[in-house]
């Protein structure tokens, strides 16, 4: 609740500071001065919205803390950067508004990188400050459920494979996030910007490996496990030889893993496409790969048997 608290305070000091304001003010500073103008309502949804959204992420992540009760080290990252985030936009806008009470012309409104450095150092040390008040991060490896052994002949070879894809609400939020940086690029360009096309182009060259990682296939058997994208690319192969244990375990994307996607923490890597059950291959060189899949259970039933037969 901090980071929203202290967003809202920073709101409701600007909202005080409207009657003094020009009913236009600067929102935007180039290498000449002033090249944006806008409403003061468009920097308190700003930061209202932002900090709002993170809090949000980071609140779902801490839905489901280690079994000691202590945040694991994706949460607690989460929870400071959401303070630090909140202090450095609240401090930085309040302060470009500040400087612009009481002008009559606001294309004189001065540099705002004072107030945003002040933001900057505030957000830093109030992560700094959260980071070491928190508990300490629990670092323990997820717990394993147990899995019904699966009764294989030593003739006979069992194969399990399945498909992954990106859930509907995690899709409709990256084509979102892309929508609106389209939207200020085309915003900025109107108001005679010339970075368009070095904004846009990473974005789009983002989205098209994006999009090669938004369904994958995952198969476990004699031959291993893999996991290869729809397109061939990136794809993720794992020999049985060198496959030393297998767990079923329960993953939450954003505290687990900081979020959905190919992803990588702690050593361990993700393809974090849904919550809930995960197949955990772990290799003989100690690096851990997590996929949670529908009918995890059964694919890790049929990873172990591979792996006692092998042993056999």
């Amino acid at each position: 609740m901090l980071p929203i608290l202290i967003a809202v305070a920073a709101a409701l000091l600007i909202i005080s500071w409207i009657p003094s304001l020009p009913k236009v003010v600067a929102i935007h500073w180039g290498s000449d001065g002033v090249d944006g103008y806008g409403s003061p309502w468009e920097l308190i949804a700003t930061v209202l919205g932002v900090v709002g959204l993170f809090s949000g992420i980071m609140a779902f992540s801490v839905a489901d803390l280690a079994g000691s009760g202590r945040p694991r080290l994706n949460q607690k990252v989460l929870a400071v950067t959401s303070l630090g985030l909140s202090v450095m936009l609240s401090v930085g806008i309040a302060a470009s508004v500040s400087s612009q009470r009481g002008l009559s012309d606001v294309s004189e409104a001065p540099d705002p990188l004072p107030g945003l450095l002040l933001g900057a150092a505030l957000g830093l040390l109030a992560a700094a400050a959260a980071w070491f008040l928190l508990p300490r991060a629990d670092r323990t490896p997820p717990y394993a459920i147990e899995v019904e052994p699966l009764n294989v002949g030593p003739a006979e070879r069992a194969f399990w494979t399945g498909t992954v894809c990106i859930t509907r609400g995690v899709a409709f939020l990256i084509l979102a996030v892309v929508a609106l940086v389209i939207a200020s690029s085309v915003a900025a360009a109107l108001n005679g910007a010339d970075s368009i096309v070095l904004i846009l182009l990473p974005v789009f060259v983002l989205l098209a490996i994006a999009l090669t990682t938004i369904r994958w296939r995952v198969s476990v058997g004699q031959h291993g496990a893999s996991v290869v994208s729809f397109a061939g690319w990136p794809a993720i192969r794992i020999p049985l030889a060198e496959i030393a244990d297998v767990r079923l375990i329960e993953v939450n994307p954003v505290g687990d893993f900081g979020g959905w996607g190919w992803r990588w923490a702690g050593g361990r890597t993700g393809i974090i496409m849904q919550a809930g059950p995960a197949i955990e291959v772990t290799r003989s060189s100690g690096k851990v790969l997590v996929v949670p899949v529908n009918d995890a259970e059964t694919a890790v039933a049929v990873l172990q048997a591979a792996l006692a037969q092998r042993d056999a």
